[in-house]
């Protein structure tokens, strides 16, 4: 497996309980040239929250080929530290990691514009987020103001693969008789030309069914080279693809579609914000959307962790963090604790009843210069609550280090009460954009 381990740097210790280890999950490795040189290569860190060196093992398994028989690499992540690999593999691929508990996997894709860096999350394909065989999923929008670079599918099954992929008119009826296509055991096919989209006008979404479990996506590149993802839908929609960042934000990192489904075996998921280096930034936001599940039987009055954005740590590092509280009290709580000594804390809370299977969005917006916190919550364009509460962040900066930020989604098991895990609560459509002082 060809690899670059660029850097390794030190996290700063969450202090949270380990996660049960849920198996192996899968990198896509999107790498290739533009026609102007520019490269989109898949970046990864594999962190260690733990306070104990960690191991995990690779493999690279190469598109079109049977993953089946290549053996794996054992690597070693040093206690609250990361690895950082800067192209996981020098073809596409998939990249296979299998992690002791502890540890997470990030992957990205990154484009500078001028002085704007824009960070589009890859998918990292885990056992709770691929397709049954026999299952049907959606890749949604697939026209607007993007080339679709590939349609991929992702045979994770130790068999071969037999998928069906039919296109969609707006009203869900197909066009023709759809395309069948082979896919290896354990291997990534990629579809350049998207299995012949390019020919079908009329086609905005793709249903894809294979007798193997599976995963589809597709890579689309608008004009400015900025990268977005179609990935798994329940349900045909013409509107869905994940569009290209238009903001003027610094830095602009987006992780399209669903990332986590909380399950007893994960429940909770960390993604990583990169940034090019250290970083002053005076306005923060990050937005995404959960669909509500079951109260947690142990405690359904207790704190279900929506997201703690942070900088590494709990104590003074805490942008934000929000929960929802179930029967009994039914509200949204979110609090902050920037730069201001143990034991202190700007929060707010209002009563908000969360109705299981809904979906909703969050929006938060840390200004430090306004010295400001805001949340909102909204349902199908709707704005339910807006909570506002004061910020803390020194000399009003918020100072980022090159580790980046952190956002937990879901608390683990067991935790203290009255944190309680959200199992069967499902989050997707993370956005974060990080403006300069």
């Amino acid at each position: 497996m060809k690899k670059s381990l660029a850097c390794s740097f030190a996290l700063l210790a969450l202090g949270a309980v380990a996660p049960l280890s849920a198996g192996p999950i899968y990198v896509p490795v999107v790498e290739s040239a533009m026609t102007d040189g520019t490269s989109l290569a898949t970046e990864l860190w594999i962190s260690n929250f733990e306070g104990e060196e960690r191991a995990f093992t690779s493999a690279f398994l190469k598109a079109d080929t049977d993953g089946t028989a290549v053996p794996a690499v054992r690597g070693r992540v040093p206690a609250e530290q990361a690895l950082y690999l800067d192209k996981a593999a020098g073809e596409r691929g998939l990249l296979e990691i299998d992690a002791e508990p502890g540890m997470e996997v990030n992957a990205w894709i990154t484009v500078t514009r001028g002085k704007r860096t824009f960070y589009t999350g890859v998918p990292v394909i885990s056992a709770d987020l691929a397709a049954p065989a026999g299952g049907v999923t959606f890749l949604n929008g697939l026209r607007g103001d993007r080339e679709i670079a590939s349609l991929d599918l992702v045979n994770l099954g130790h068999e071969k693969a037999f998928c069906q992929v039919d296109f969609l008119r707006a009203d869900g009826s197909a066009i023709g008789a759809g395309v069948s296509v082979e896919v290896p055991a354990l291997s990534m096919s990629p579809f350049a030309d998207a299995l012949g989209l390019g020919h079908e006008k009329d086609a905005l979404s793709a249903r894809v069914s294979c007798d193997q479990s599976f995963y589809a996506y597709a890579v689309g590149v608008d004009g400015d080279h900025q990268v977005s993802f179609a990935t798994p839908s329940e349900a045909a929609d013409a509107s869905l693809f994940e569009k290209a960042a238009d903001s003027k934000a610094t830095i602009t990192f987006t992780q399209p579609g669903t990332y986590h489904n909380a399950t007893r075996e994960n429940p909770k998921k960390v993604l990583r914000i990169p940034v090019p280096n250290g970083m002053r930034a005076g306005r923060v936001i990050a937005e995404f959307d959960f669909t509500a599940g079951p109260w947690n039987s142990r405690l359904k009055s207790g704190a279900h962790g929506l997201m703690w954005f942070h900088r590494g740590k709990f104590r003074s590092n805490t942008l934000i963090n929000i929960n929802a509280l179930g029967p009994k009290k039914d509200q949204v709580k979110a609090n902050q604790n920037l730069d201001i000594p143990r034991g202190n804390v700007t929060n707010a809370k209002s009563g908000l009843v969360f109705e299981q299977g809904k979906t909703y969005h969050a929006r938060a917006t840390y200004d430090a210069n306004a010295k400001s916190v805001a949340l909102i919550i909204s349902r199908d364009g709707s704005v339910l609550k807006t909570l506002v509460f004061p910020g803390t962040a020194k000399g009003r900066v918020i100072e980022i280090a090159s580790t980046g930020l952190f956002a937990d989604f879901g608390h683990f098991n067991n935790q203290h009460l009255p944190e309680v895990s959200s199992i069967g609560w499902k989050f997707a459509n993370f956005k974060v954009e990080i403006f300069d002082n």
